[in-house]
């Protein structure tokens, strides 16, 4: 008999911290403005022309650059508070320069895109209905073609292609914001997010030190 309570009394403790520690799944709509900066130190990218007639682009200092990123994220909850997640994200940030002044009068636009893998660690401070959230990881980019706009006064304005290296760069990501349970199925989350860049795999004499700052917005959707 005593068995058998002892049997029954340790399958109702497991059963209770199984429902209590149930793993969940979600998937968000994940989108941010961003502001990089970045870096340059005496770099010349050259477009393709295309039969056109093009100039180098000449960038040197620091550029501040605007953009936005969007897509798609899968969360894990392996335990109350704690998660691991992923997805796939769409980047792209731009900014302009003069042109050169033996270029002409004008401006250049130099668009930079990546498709984008974050593989991040989460934690929510409580299961209230507001909780403070933060989030650690790195992110793995895959350049995509740059493009490059040229306008030249009163010429026509050119739209260009710039190719870029594939190797994957890597960076490292930190965020600190809340989670609001909107229902027992969907949950907001906003956090501000700070990237760095550490660089392109090979890529050490092209490396361009950046770093972002967005505002990382996601609504989730629990299974």
């Amino acid at each position: 008999m005593i068995r058998k309570l002892s049997f029954l009394a340790a399958l109702v403790f497991f059963t209770s911290t199984f429902s209590w520690g149930q793993p969940s799944l979600s998937v968000s709509a994940t989108g941010s403005p961003t502001f990089s900066r970045i870096v340059y130190g005496y770099r010349y990218f050259y477009p393709e022309s295309d039969g056109q007639v093009v100039e180098p682009v000449y960038v040197n200092g620091p550029r501040w650059a605007t953009g936005y990123s969007a897509g798609l994220s899968v969360r894990y909850e392996y335990t109350p508070g704690w998660s691991v997640s992923s997805g796939i994200w769409y980047q792209s940030v731009s900014f302009r320069q003069a042109r050169r002044p033996s270029a002409g009068e004008g401006m250049v636009t130099l668009r930079n895109r990546v498709v984008r893998f974050p593989i991040l660690l989460n934690y929510a401070l409580s299961s209230k209905r507001l909780s403070p959230y933060f989030s650690l990881g790195f992110l793995v980019d895959l350049p995509l073609t740059g493009r490059v706009v040229v306008t030249r006064g009163t010429e026509s304005t050119q739209n260009l292609r710039l190719k870029t290296k594939p190797a994957p760069i890597f960076q490292g990501m930190l965020g600190a914001g809340v989670q609001y349970k909107l229902t027992e199925r969907y949950t907001l989350l906003a956090q501000p997010v700070w990237t760095y860049t550490f660089g392109q795999l090979g890529g050490s004499l092209t490396n361009d030190p950046t770093f972002d700052l967005s505002l990382l917005t996601q609504v989730a959707y629990s299974f």
